[in-house]
């Protein structure tokens, strides 16, 4: 058949078309899928075309910087971006388009402008930050009060970041000896993985919120590749709406990803994060120093005001207690007097009783005695021999009881003589001339008898009547049973 070719006939026929329609480099916008660099230093790439949207491949192109190029554009790019060039990064690259018979279609890549990569960085991060902002939640967390004393910290970090090394350090060897409560909570903080692992450790200190005062999200610094995590939306919307105050100390001083910006604080470093958490408590601890330096100043101006209010108390006081000493000791003494004839008397009157009552015990004994000794003479005349026993032994019965009725007579008087001694006894006692002569005294605190020591407290003024004279005195200590 006329008109056939042979494949490789076909494919130079593509190689010319290629080199005709494509004389000259192109600038491509293409993202970086695959990336290898082989032991020669060439480095082979695979570019990609996405769907902004969905996220599926438009078109795919492989494409080659050969050594003696790739060691002039690799530390180019990276020292312009701060980054390394590989996967993930959407760059623009000058290529130009070859055709192998053997190989097929590849591109050779000539340049690539670190601009743009940065551009379009910094472009997806502003959509992030226009959305957060439109959603109403950029601010936050910000709106979140942080507690004056910030104790109890979750920590969301790699456990083997140097920067969690130093903020730990910092925290627990602090120059004031402040204690804090730590826990962390581990997540991957670099990568494509890294805004995952991140949300789920934000969901483990979620379920446990009420246990701590902060969430802590900490890392060492960077390239900005790095932190691109840190600007992935679900993570900071994430952030933006937890219900803790989030601390953040990601990268360099001079970065500041979306994480930070929605953040309740942020700081450049974990170490200014540890800081900024000890620097909470040195500003609790001097409120509270100037707090104790006011309230001292207060209670010394009280207690110097109440002092001199007491001390002129004492002095318009002590005419009037004194004269009222005065006036409760010439009663007593009036008291006394009247007191005493009243009980010589009744002691008179009640000796008086006695006697005559012992007297007419007395005269009845005997009337009685003589009455019945009468009427045994009468009897013993005109009986007989029987008569005269039973005499006899009624004279016994009757002596015998004429006997015991003085015993106990005289039992009674005694009985009533006691009575009539103690009653004398006990007035003698309780008359207050007497007690007071006893050493015993009258205690008395503004005009009043102080019964208890509850009455009393450290500082009153008392007054101390004793038999001859008084007493001042002022309480420095008391003592209750």
């Amino acid at each position: 058949m006329e008109g056939q070719l042979t494949l490789s006939e076909l494919n130079l026929l593509i190689k010319d078309s290629l080199e005709t329609a494509f004389p000259e480099q192109l600038w491509v916008v293409a993202e970086i899928a695959e990336m290898k660099i082989n032991r020669t230093g060439h480095c082979y790439l695979e570019l990609v075309e996405k769907n902004s949207e969905t996220d599926a491949i438009l078109a795919r192109a492989r494409a080659t910087i050969w050594m003696w190029q790739f060691r002039f554009i690799q530390p180019y790019f990276e020292t312009t971006t701060g980054q390394p060039l590989t996967n993930g990064l959407k760059v623009l690259v000058a290529v130009t388009v070859e055709f192998h018979e053997v190989y097929g279609l590849s591109l050779n890549i000539k340049d690539i402008d670190p601009a743009y990569t940065l551009g379009d960085l910094a472009r997806k991060r502003n959509e992030v930050i226009a959305r957060l902002t439109e959603e109403g939640i950029i601010d936050m967390n910000r709106e979140i009060p942080l507690p004056d004393i910030p104790s109890r910290i979750a920590i969301i970090s790699s456990p083997t970041a140097a920067g969690y090394e130093d903020f730990m350090n910092q925290l627990e060897n602090n120059a004031s000896g402040y204690s804090f409560y730590t826990k962390l909570f581990q997540a991957t903080m670099q990568g494509a993985d890294a805004p995952r692992s991140i949300i789920m450790a934000l969901d483990e200190v979620f379920e446990m919120a009420d246990r701590f005062d902060v969430l802590v999200i900490i890392r060492g610094g960077g390239s900005q590749i790095d932190l691109g995590c840190f600007d992935d939306y679900e993570l900071a919307m994430h952030v933006a709406q937890f219900p803790l105050p989030v601390l953040t100390g990601i990268g360099h001083e001079k970065d500041e990803t979306v994480t930070d910006i929605v953040a309740h604080t942020k700081l450049k470093t974990p170490t200014a994060v540890a800081q900024y958490l000890i620097q909470k408590f040195d500003e609790a601890a001097e409120i509270i120093e100037h707090a104790k330096e006011i309230f001292i100043n207060r209670v010394t101006n009280i207690l110097h005001n109440e002092n001199q209010l007491i001390n002129a108390s004492i002095r318009l006081l002590r005419p009037l207690v004194k004269n009222s000493i005065e006036n409760a000791s010439l009663k007593l003494r009036h008291k006394t007097k009247e007191v005493k004839p009243v009980i010589e008397d009744t002691l008179e009157l009640e000796n008086f009783r006695q006697i005559k009552l012992s007297d007419k015990v007395a005269a009845a004994c005997q009337t009685a005695f003589q009455q019945q000794r009468n009427r045994i003479e009468s009897l013993s005349v005109s009986s007989n021999h029987n008569t005269k026993l039973l005499y006899l032994k009624e004279e016994k019965i009757i002596f015998d009881k004429l006997h015991r009725l003085k015993y106990l007579s005289e039992r009674i008087l005694e009985k009533k003589q006691s009575q009539v001694n103690l009653f004398e006894k006990t007035t003698n006692l309780v008359n207050p001339e007497n007690i007071l002569k006893r050493g015993f005294s009258i205690t008395l605190k503004n005009g009043k008898a102080v019964k208890n020591s509850r009455s009393v407290k450290h500082g009153d003024r008392l007054e101390h009547i004793l038999y001859n004279g008084k007493i001042d005195t002022v309480v420095e200590k008391k003592k209750q049973k």
